[in-house]
C-alpha cells in the first residue's frame, strides 16, 4: 500500500506542476506552491478518514452497487476503492480498466470479496459505467469519475439523498444549460456547485436507480446508439434525463480533487475540441426524445431563476 501511496502522490504533483505553462500571471503561477501543500493536507485528511472514520452503517436495509472506470489515472483507484469498500451499505465495488498498457489488479490492493477488477478487452468509454451497471447493479448505483474522492461521511450523504428520493438522479456537481449564452467554459452550460438544487446534467458523481437505468437504454435507442459503451462525451446526459424530474445536486464538497481534473491530455472536456459542441447537440435531442416519451418528465428546463455558480 505504501507504494500505491507513494505512486498517487508522485503522479498529484507532476499533474499540478504541468499546469505551469497555462498560468498566465506570475503571481497565478507562484500559486502551486500553495495548492501543492492543500493537496498533501486533504490527502493526509482523506487517509485518516479511510483509515479511522466510523464505518457508514446500512441504511433501512438498503444498499448499492459502485461503479468505477479507469484508463489513464489508475493510480486514483486505490483510494476510490478504499473510499466505497468503507462503508457497509456497498454489496460490491466494480473497476473496468480501459487501457490494455494497464493490468489494474497491480494498482488496487483491497482483498476484498466484494471487488470485481476486469481488464477489457475492447476499447470502451465512459458510457461503459451504465452497461456495467445494468449488468452487475441492483436496485442502487452509485458511479465516480475518476478524480472525485469522497470521505466515508460523503459517501453515506449521497446514498442517503439517493433512497430520500428515488424519483430523480442525484451528484454533487452539475450544469445548467442557457442556450444563447457563454459560460467561463466556453459553453451554454453553466457550472453548479456546492449548494442544493435541481440542474439539467449532473457531473462526475452520479447517484441512480435501475428504474433510471433502464430509461437510459430507451433513450440511447431514441436517438439511434446502439453500443452504449462507445459513448464517450455524453452517457451523463442520458443519466440526467432519466428521472421523472431534473436531477438535483447537493452540497457535498468532495474531500479531494485530483490535480489533472482541468489538464489538457488527460481530461476530456480540456482534449477534444468539439467537447462542447457535442455535448449541447446531444442534449437538446436527449431533451426532445425524453418529453416524447409517455412515462412523466418535467416541463422543459426552465431560464435560470437562482443564482449560478460559474466555472
Amino acid at each position: 500500500m505504501a507504494k500505491i501511496k507513494r505512486r498517487f502522490l508522485r503522479t498529484q504533483f507532476s499533474y499540478l506542476f504541468r499546469t505551469y505553462r497555462q498560468r498566465r500571471s506570475w503571481r497565478h503561477k507562484l500559486w502551486i506552491l500553495v495548492e501543492a501543500l492543500v493537496l498533501l493536507i486533504r490527502y493526509c485528511r482523506l487517509q485518516v478518514d479511510l483509515s479511522f472514520a466510523p464505518i457508514p452503517t446500512t441504511m433501512h436495509g438498503k444498499s448499492c452497487v459502485v461503479i468505477l472506470l479507469s484508463h489513464n489515472r489508475p493510480q486514483n483507484l486505490s483510494i476510490l476503492v478504499r473510499g466505497a469498500l468503507r462503508a457497509d451499505f456497498v454489496d460490491k465495488v466494480v473497476v473496468s480498466n480501459s487501457n490494455s498498457q494497464v493490468r489494474i489488479a497491480e494498482w488496487i490492493d483491497e482483498a476484498d470479496s466484494r471487488v470485481l477488477l476486469i481488464d477489457e478487452n475492447r476499447p470502451t468509454h465512459p458510457g461503459h459505467r451504465l452497461v456495467l451497471a445494468r449488468k452487475h447493479g441492483t436496485r442502487y448505483i452509485i458511479a465516480l469519475d475518476d478524480d472525485i474522492f469522497l470521505s466515508p461521511s460523503e459517501w453515506q450523504r449521497l446514498f442517503e439523498c439517493l433512497i430520500s428520493d428515488e424519483a430523480v438522479p442525484h451528484g454533487i456537481t452539475g450544469h445548467i444549460y442557457r442556450p444563447g449564452t457563454r459560460s467561463s467554459n466556453g459553453s451554454s452550460f453553466h457550472h453548479v456547485t456546492g449548494v442544493e438544487q435541481e440542474v439539467d446534467v449532473l457531473i462526475g458523481a452520479y447517484a441512480f436507480t435501475s428504474e433510471h437505468l433502464d430509461r437510459v437504454f430507451a433513450l440511447a435507442g431514441a436517438i439511434g446508439i446502439r453500443d452504449v459503451s462507445q459513448v464517450r462525451n455524453y452517457d451523463d446526459i442520458l443519466l440526467s434525463f432519466a428521472g421523472v424530474g431534473r436531477p438535483r445536486i447537493h452540497a457535498i464538497k468532495p474531500a479531494l480533487l485530483c490535480a489533472s481534473a482541468s489538464l489538457p491530455g488527460v481530461a476530456l472536456w480540456k482534449s477534444d475540441e468539439q467537447f462542447w459542441d457535442e455535448r449541447e447537440r446531444v442534449f437538446e435531442r436527449v431533451r426532445d426524445a425524453r418529453l416524447a416519451m409517455r412515462s412523466p418528465w418535467s416541463e422543459r428546463p426552465k431560464q435560470l431563476s437562482h443564482k449560478v455558480r460559474e466555472s
